[in-house]
């Protein structure tokens, strides 16, 4: 289970997006959220699990409404499933992703760390932009440590 102030703060974030704060919601979002970094359905399942009986298909379908309503990210991926984090919190200027093409991990960068003005990239296009995910893909620092080259 999660701690109270997390369930506490997943019911209410749950409730801000229109949805209902159902105990299975709240445990998948909170899986999520308390990550440090994004994480596969099956992670998300295993975490959950931990605490509380909960069908896989369930756990899937949850996280395709979070992600569907904007609660959390889906980074799709074309060597491994996709996997998911929580947006806004930690991140209130947005973020972004780093994708080991060794390892495959893949890590939170804040938006604020790569130096670019997202007001700026919309002012001279014909859209506007709401948010920013890049991906940047590169080799992690374990990686360049086992290498030699970190």
């Amino acid at each position: 289970m999660p701690h109270a102030d997390t369930g506490r703060a997943a019911r209410t974030f749950l409730v801000g997006t229109g949805l209902e704060p159902t105990l299975n919601r709240i445990l998948v979002y909170s899986a999520v959220a308390d990550s440090d970094h994004p994480l596969t359905a099956r992670q998300v399942l295993e975490r959950v699990l931990a605490d509380h009986r909960i069908n896989r298909v369930t756990v899937y379908r949850i996280l395709d409404l979070l992600a569907d309503c904007g609660a959390v990210n889906r980074i799709a991926s074309v060597d491994g499933p996709a996997r998911f984090c929580s947006r806004g919190g930690r991140w209130p200027g947005g973020h972004s992703h780093f994708h080991c093409t060794r390892c495959g991990e893949v890590q939170c960068v804040d938006n604020a760390m790569l130096h670019f003005d997202e007001k700026a990239l919309g002012h001279d296009l014909p859209m506007r932009i709401c948010g920013v995910d890049l991906r940047l893909d590169g080799i992690c620092a374990s990686c360049g440590k086992a290498a030699g080259t970190g």
